[in-house]
């Protein structure tokens, strides 16, 4: 038995010095798209739930007549107003797609990239001091990791990493299912899938997700499945099932499932995802929230 343990040591040694060495290129490709713009647009689209009285002053020329706070005034024999400071203490719920289809890999792999994007929304709640939870899933929950606040990024992102999912196949709605029964107060959720999912329910649960939360879809997906044209009869391979097909029902435009709603980004895995990104949060933080 203890020469069997002492095989199985270098194979464990070595997974954990890739997940390592992953881990630190994540953080390091992170560190570089991270830029103060970056956190200044995220800020005003990650909107506090609302306003908290903070204290009272002297009424100034030019304040709203609203604010005045009468029973202070009446007291002091002065004009007060109230002042409000906007609440930021919110939650930040970051549901990645971990199913099989993400593995394709044209160069780069969705999953790589997913991590990517995952890495620097964590980064920024962390910088903004936001509570954060993530949710892991395939066509079932395959992890949920509790708010947590401070310090987290690296801890986080190692337990994203290291996950190894129980499932290959994609059931988004089953998450969406899973947020909605956790998640009472409001908050904000960002989905990173490639929405390839066959139930094709998702969409109407992210609009019942939205009612109550602010819901942002990002979907990353790879140049093969979008420019790639078929002809005629062509074999595939499943990657959630592993198994291969002929099939002719391609169209020569092909039919990958692009998401055409405000609150969705397209990201493909061969192009720089901060520009989107970056320029989505400057949207939202102008316009009005909430999948539409």
């Amino acid at each position: 038995m203890k020469r069997q343990k002492d095989a199985q040591k270098p194979a464990g040694n070595a997974e954990t010095k890739a997940n390592d060495a992953f881990l630190k290129k994540i953080k390091l490709r992170t560190t570089k798209k991270l830029h103060s713009s970056f956190t200044g647009e995220y800020r005003s689209m990650v909107k506090g739930t609302g306003l908290v009285f903070d204290s009272v002053r002297e009424y100034q020329y030019g304040d709203d007549a609203k604010s005045i706070d009468w029973n202070v005034s009446a007291k002091m024999n002065h004009l007060y107003v109230k002042e409000y400071i906007e609440e930021r203490d919110i939650s930040i719920l970051l549901m990645i797609d971990l199913s099989a289809s993400t593995d394709l890999n044209g160069g780069r792999s969705k999953r790589e990239v997913i991590f990517e994007i995952a890495s620097l929304l964590l980064r920024l709640a962390q910088i903004n001091k936001d509570r954060i939870s993530v949710l892991l899933f395939t066509d079932r929950v395959e992890k949920f990791i509790k708010p947590r606040k401070g310090r987290f990024v690296m801890s986080v992102l190692d337990e994203i990493i290291k996950c190894r999912p129980q499932s290959r196949s994609t059931d988004i709605g089953e998450a969406i299912d899973f947020a909605r029964k956790v998640f009472k107060r409001r908050s904000v959720v960002f989905c990173v899938s490639d929405f390839l999912d066959e139930k094709n329910n998702y969409l109407h649960k992210l609009k019942l997700l939205g009612r109550r939360h602010d819901v942002v879809g990002i979907q990353v997906y790879d140049r093969l499945e979008s420019d790639i044209a078929f002809h005629g009869l062509t074999e595939f391979l499943d990657l959630e099932t592993g198994e291969s097909f002929l099939s002719d029902s391609v169209s020569a435009e092909g039919n990958f499932p692009f998401m055409h709603e405000k609150s969705f980004i397209s990201i493909r895995t061969d192009e720089p995802f901060e520009f989107p990104l970056l320029k989505f949060f400057e949207r939202r933080g102008k316009g009005r929230r909430g999948l539409t």
